[in-house]
């Protein structure tokens, strides 16, 4: 397959993911599924209390503590929407190996999404410069960059035969 075939259907797949994303409840369910995971694990992990507040808003409570959980869910978690299309676009694979390929990405994307919300009372109510700069990457890392790395990662194998430059 040539690359500009492969940017095409990536982007008649980025473009029909995007619409079902924005027009159906997903990002609302993933958003409860992230909250209600992260809640569980930040309780178990630190102690800190995810808890519903006025508006749909959420907070970390632990003691008097309390840390507003000041995250964008509906832009930062649509990066589900570029994994999903650079899988299915990825050429010389058959469909059940990019379906399981899609369930890894998901799943691995949740988890990466979790995590960030379960450090986030941790980063944002021990403020100091160390912190900043930690959030900050973990930020870049869980909704900028792992679209591509988990991509990277799952699709390796099928690029060494189509970009010469990975070839061993």
């Amino acid at each position: 397959m040539s690359k500009a075939r492969f940017l095409a259907w990536f982007l008649i797949y980025f473009a029909l993911l995007l619409v079902l994303w924005s027009f159906t409840p997903a990002a609302a369910w993933w958003q409860r599924l992230m909250l209600g995971i992260g809640g569980y694990v930040g309780a178990a992990v630190h102690g800190w209390i995810l808890e519903a507040g006025a508006g749909g808003r959420a907070y970390w409570v632990n003691g008097d503590a309390r840390v507003p959980l000041a995250m964008q869910f509906e832009a930062l978690s649509v990066g589900i929407v570029p994994t999903l299309a650079l899988l299915l676009a990825t050429p010389e694979s058959r469909w059940s190996r990019r379906a399981a390929q899609c369930v890894v990405a998901v799943l691995t994307l949740l988890l990466i999404h979790v995590l960030v919300i379960v450090l986030f009372p941790l980063l944002t109510y021990h403020k100091n410069a160390a912190t900043d700069v930690l959030g900050l990457f973990l930020g870049l890392v869980a909704f900028v960059g792992a679209p591509v790395i988990i991509w990277f990662a799952l699709t390796l194998d099928r690029q060494r035969q189509w970009l010469p430059a990975l070839r061993r």
